[in-house]
């Protein structure tokens, strides 16, 4: 076999394997600020669940050319989900389980908010991996002090980036999806009733 089929070969097996890049989708804080025209915040503390499990859970998606990529998008929400609650309601408390009943008492928290991410992304390009589109699925389950599941509220994001765009910062279209799945479930959150149950925790 010569040079050049062996080239190809190993070209071939490249594309059909494919390789996995991780990327990083933090959204950048400076997209979450809160709008002088919203709403006003929710009189109410609420509390959002997230583990360590699920900051180090990792997801694979598609990029380009025949190449994978792998995020955390539990590690890189956090940030930016609590910002965003930051924006709706009155306090915001981090807790690691949804039965921590005395962070619930200690920081009279009227929700418990447990968020829920799933990415998706692809590109068009059959020559370069980063993937041009993305999208992040974003539900979150508000439940009472009691952990009684009261409501569900659910967007998708999407976020593109152009191949001029990437540079050094290949999960650009990953962090814009990022950011409009935060921003749409601002507005969502902010539609709800303006006062929180009371507070009952046992």
């Amino acid at each position: 076999m010569n040079i050049l089929k062996l080239s190809t070969a190993l070209l071939v097996a490249a594309v059909l394997s494919g390789c996995a890049h991780p990327v990083m989708i933090a959204p950048a804080l400076a997209k979450l600020e809160r709008r002088a025209d919203a709403k006003p915040k929710i009189k109410a503390n609420v509390g959002y669940v997230l583990n360590d499990a699920q900051r180090s859970q990792t997801f694979e998606t598609l990029g380009g050319g025949g190449d994978k990529v792998t995020s955390t998008p539990y590690r890189d929400l956090e940030t930016g989900f609590y910002k965003m609650l930051t924006n709706v309601f009155n306090n915001v408390a981090i807790l690691k389980k949804a039965d921590d009943q005395d962070a619930i008492r200690t920081n009279q928290l009227s929700y418990l908010i447990t968020p829920r991410v799933v990415p998706t992304s692809s590109s068009s390009s059959v020559l370069t991996w980063p993937p041009t589109d993305f999208s992040v699925d974003l539900t979150c389950d508000i439940s009472d002090a009691n952990g009684k599941l009261i409501d569900t509220k659910r967007v998708v994001g999407k976020g593109h980036a152009e191949f001029s765009e990437f540079k050094s910062d290949f999960g650009m279209s990953g962090k814009r999806a990022m950011e409009d799945a935060l921003l749409q479930m601002q507005k969502v959150l902010l539609d709800m009733p303006q006062t929180g149950p009371v507070v009952t925790a046992k």
